[in-house]
């Protein structure tokens, strides 16, 4: 911790940032959020795509771009001219991290894969983040976010029974995946100061996806039906969804046998499921069908004040569903000071942020700190 406070630990530590796209993006500007110098290697001319992925566009560069690459500095080099990956090994021999999401085997015919690098640089975390790993008979394919949700089966438990398959609404299996790679790179760092030693490090969206399937997965083997889609719902509790109230929508669920007598109560449902024949949870998801009928009427015709207001005193699971706007906007996330403003673009603080990390700065404009970054290793 600094001395005004701020949770800074990896404040002396540098990243060379060789990713693209959202994952490793999204890690290593949560790593300059705990301090760590980040800097991010792009393509000459072109740099990350993302940069490209508007409208909108805000300071040059997509909006997309800056909520992913806040807090780093730029330097454009071409890994295949011979003087310029001389600059790169020259930046990571500076370096206690390196992350890189090349296809497979693209880091090894460049000359910083991680053997290589790991041999040179001992002291190096190296981590590496693909769509399906450099193993298995996936390796090569193209690995995003929506390609990896079909082949996980994560597509499959989403949406609606019936209608078409559907991503999720933001690509949380990217997020995920940088997630762990910040807690693989912290947990590397940690063993470093012990060993002396770095670590080779690997993560893919394919096991972030399938590994967050775990219970479905160990339902299904333990003798439950066969996965499907729930949409909101949730297939070992009832209720638990989003229901349409006079005014919009409103997610109620009741977790335990007394909740839900206190929901009955609360909406005045007690002749329709007051019976002991609802008292249980089991009985419940057996006759889903017939109880969320009951319930959809009845807070079909409350506006949302009225579902919210009620369940909230009888301390019964309540929210509305809002927008994102409306949720950056709300004083929710005022409390948190997760949302930052910089001149036409609101940014999401990532959830670290509210332990006193960082405040950091817009994303850098490609090849921003070129010139520096060059005279620092003597170019």
């Amino acid at each position: 911790m600094t001395e005004d406070g701020a949770f800074l630990p990896l404040a002396g530590i540098r990243v060379i940032d060789l990713t693209r796209l959202l994952a490793g993006p999204y890690a290593t500007m949560t790593l300059a959020e705990l301090g760590a110098d980040v800097i991010k290697v792009e393509q000459p001319g072109i740099g990350d795509e993302t940069r490209h992925w508007g409208p909108p566009f805000v300071h040059g560069a997509s909006a997309y771009f800056h909520a992913i690459n806040r807090g780093k500095r730029s330097i454009a080099l071409d890994l295949t001219d011979a003087a310029d990956r001389a600059v790169a090994l020259r930046l990571v021999e500076s370096a206690d991290v390196l992350v890189e999401s090349f296809r497979p085997g693209v880091a090894e015919r460049l000359g910083i894969g991680p053997d290589a690098m790991r041999e040179r640089f001992p002291r190096l975390v190296y981590a590496s983040i693909s769509g399906f790993s450099p193993n298995g008979p996936l390796a090569a394919e193209p690995g995003t976010a929506v390609t990896v949700e079909a082949e996980s089966g994560l597509m499959h438990v989403t949406g609606y029974e019936g209608a078409d398959p559907v991503r999720s609404g933001v690509a949380m299996v990217d997020i995920a995946t940088g997630m762990s790679m910040i807690n693989g790179v912290l947990a590397a760092l940690l063993e470093r100061t012990r060993t002396g030693v770095g670590r080779r490090l690997e993560f893919s969206l394919f096991a972030t996806a399938l590994s967050s399937l775990g219970t479905v997965i160990a339902a299904t083997s333990a003798g439950g039906p066969p996965s499907k889609p729930w949409g909101s719902s949730h297939p070992s509790i009832v209720p638990y969804r989003a229901f349409a109230a006079a005014d919009g929508s409103v997610v109620l669920g009741a977790t335990n046998d007394a909740m839900f007598a206190r929901l009955v109560s609360a909406l005045d449902l007690g002749e329709p499921l007051g019976a002991d024949r609802w008292a249980g949870n089991q009985a419940r998801v057996e006759g889903r069908d017939e109880l969320e009928a009951v319930l959809a009427s009845r807070v079909r015709v409350l506006t949302l004040d009225e579902v919210v207001t009620r369940l909230k005193a009888a301390r019964v699971l309540v929210a509305r569903v809002r927008s994102p706007e409306e949720a950056a906007a709300g004083e929710q996330a005022a409390a948190l000071g997760l949302i930052e403003h910089d001149d036409g673009v609101s940014i999401a603080r990532s959830a670290l942020g509210t332990n006193g990390t960082a405040h950091l700065p817009r994303a850098p404009q490609l090849d921003a700190d070129g010139a520096a970054l060059r005279a620092e290793v003597g170019e």
